[in-house]
């Protein structure tokens, strides 16, 4: 089994409360969610800031190839948004 990691920091604009925050992060928590059984996310540095946020996805696969092109993929597909954009992006595998 090969698992890629991809860690993607974001800057969010115009976000005003902790809920405002929570609303875009679960906005792309579902649209990784949508991709797949074999995609998982979950939001590290559970920080208070309102301007940022971290997500780490992860994809299971039997091929390193296939697992580096699904992340590059959903990576492109929500790299931006209303309110936010991705500020840097780290791909490992394990």
């Amino acid at each position: 089994m090969k698992v890629g990691l991809l860690t993607l920091s974001y800057r969010l604009y115009s976000v005003q409360s902790i809920k405002e925050k929570r609303s875009i992060l679960r906005h792309l928590e579902a649209e990784v969610l949508r991709s797949g059984a074999a995609f998982a996310v979950c939001e590290l540095d559970g920080s208070t800031d309102l301007d940022r946020a971290v997500l780490r996805i992860a994809h299971v696969s039997n091929n390193a190839k296939v697992t580096d092109a699904a992340l590059s993929l959903l990576e492109r597909r929500i790299e931006r948004g209303d309110g936010f954009e991705i500020v840097e992006a780290e791909k490992e595998f394990l």
